[in-house]
């Protein structure tokens, strides 16, 4: 489903909730654009399996990040919100949702579990995000970026502490193909689907 079709199917829904089914173009046209992140890049499947089961936990976000309104860096260095333009849920919930899924999907571990799993993991993943905006500072080259931090952690059973397996701080930058909504949100599915494979690569290797 592309971008500009969740949108429509969110706006409709929209006015009929708090306008009783009444929209008119001109009011149509002011509603909030609301965006879900959605990595197009397949993840291949792991080579081999880690002997463990792994939690992500919940993904923080630092400020001024932790919102739901696409945010743009100006020529002076300032980030500005767009009111009209927004994610559906938090860009953290969503990033970490897409995490579990990938990482489960490429049988990289014996089981995926969400930070709220009861079950004792064997390995931990600790995601931060650090940054994802518009960049239009060069505004010949318009970019999106996404910055995020990550730990990965092992338990170890004997004395029920953990260790650090790796930690990595990645960066993807994507020159947008246009300035709409739809075109932030392709570009900005870029960015996540280069830095989930970069991830897991990553980790395939440290892990072992």
């Amino acid at each position: 489903m592309s971008p500009k079709l969740i949108v429509s199917v969110i706006f409709v829904g929209i006015k009929l909730v708090f306008l009783g089914g009444c929209a008119s173009r001109e009011n149509f046209s002011q509603q909030q654009e609301s965006y879900l992140l959605e990595p197009a890049a397949r993840i291949p499947a792991a080579v081999q399996t880690l002997p463990g089961v792994l939690k992500i936990r919940h993904c923080r976000a630092v400020a001024p990040f932790d919102g739901q309104y696409f945010l743009y860096r100006t020529r002076t260095g300032q980030f500005q919100q767009d009111y009209y333009k927004l994610f559906l849920t938090p860009p953290n919930e969503q990033i970490v949702e897409h995490l579990r899924q990938a990482l489960s999907a490429s049988g990289l571990f014996t089981n995926v579990l969400p930070a709220s799993s009861a079950m004792p993991p064997d390995y931990t993943l600790e995601p931060h995000l650090l940054a994802i905006y518009c960049d239009f500072s060069d505004a010949n080259n318009p970019k999106t970026v996404l910055k995020m931090h990550f730990v990965l952690l092992k338990t170890d059973p004997s004395c029920h502490c953990s260790t650090i397996v790796f930690e990595n701080t990645y960066e993807s930058i994507k020159s947008m193909p246009g300035r709409t909504g739809s075109d932030i949100i392709l570009s900005f599915n870029d960015n996540l689907s280069n830095l989930l494979s970069t991830l897991m690569s990553d980790i395939a290797r440290k892990a072992k």
